[in-house]
């Protein structure tokens, strides 16, 4: 039991870094209650960082978000043992992005307390497992820290380097930065509708549009070394950018599905998203996953 929930634990943690990654470069994607009480601006955040490199960063932004996460099986499938392991969560978490001039994205994902209301049905029994309060990804290098600045682990990253973003934050003078940062949510893929068509074929990518949607088919290697199987990306024409994508394994098994959600007024900003992930229980049977999150208090600093 202990072995698989280390397993467990392990597999959610690098599954959470993956999909914010995956959002990172497809559409822009932990400590004590006095500290996060005034995490207000990024200058309480740089204070509060541990080995996060912000110097010289082309863009800051920080934002709230908070996460629930519930689960849909059928009861006559699991075991006690599955039982125990599906855990309804809610969070809140304070996340710091920094865009460097070479394209690097440095990032700092930090537990907030608040009043949480999901209660589990059933007691949780104890874990050796560290709980991460504080997550860094500098580069290529994620790092997990404990609610006392401990680290805990380190683990190599993959990533590219969102180069086009960095050009584009250069070139746009003349704008602020929320506006800079949500033509970077729809511009990720080209500064058009057409070049991303465009360049996805280039690339040997699958692209099928009309007068509304674009599908873009990529395979995840190629965002994540190592990885496998492929991501296919739903881009809205209307407003330019990425409304849905979904995860197939190797198997062209969908094993996880994001919607997104964005503001109405302004610069119109991503809000909210949903999650969609079948995860395999230790009896081997599946449960769907679905993880609801709310995102808001914006904060920019354009250098």
């Amino acid at each position: 039991m202990g072995k698989f929930m280390k397993k467990f634990e392990s597999m959610s943690k690098i599954t959470k870094l993956s999909l914010t990654f995956i959002l990172l470069a497809t559409i822009i994607i932990t400590g004590c209650k006095s500290e996060t009480e005034r995490l207000n601006s990024l200058d309480d955040l740089n204070e509060l960082s541990i080995g996060l490199k912000s110097g010289g960063a082309l863009l800051s932004l920080s934002y709230e978000m908070t996460t629930y996460q519930i689960y849909y099986y059928d009861f006559d499938e699991l075991t006690e043992i599955d039982l125990a392991h599906l855990n309804p969560s809610e969070e809140k978490q304070r996340v710091e992005v920094y865009i460097m001039p070479d394209g690097t994205i440095n990032m700092a994902i930090e537990e907030m307390d608040f009043e949480r209301k999901i209660n589990i049905p059933h007691e949780i029994e104890p874990s050796d497992v560290p709980q991460t309060k504080r997550t860094e990804i500098i580069g290529n290098t994620v790092t997990f820290y404990d609610g006392s600045r401990r680290m805990l682990a380190t683990e190599n990253f993959q990533s590219e380097k969102m180069v086009e973003w960095a050009e584009q934050i250069k070139q746009s003078s003349n704008q602020d930065a929320a506006q800079k940062y949500a033509n970077l949510q729809s511009n990720i893929w080209g500064q058009t509708i057409e070049n991303t068509i465009e360049e996805a074929r280039t690339r040997g990518m699958f692209v099928e549009y009309d007068d509304q949607i674009v599908s873009v088919r990529q395979n995840l290697c190629d965002i994540m070394h190592q990885a496998t199987g492929a991501i296919v990306t739903i881009i809205d024409r209307n407003i330019n950018k990425m409304v849905a994508y979904t995860i197939y394994d190797e198997n062209e098994k969908i094993t996880s599905t994001m919607f997104f959600g964005y503001e109405t007024e302004g610069a119109h900003l991503m809000n909210a998203t949903r999650t969609e992930t079948v995860l395999e229980m230790p009896s081997g049977a599946e449960v769907l996953q679905i993880t609801s999150t709310k995102i808001e208090n914006y904060i920019f600093n354009l250098n």
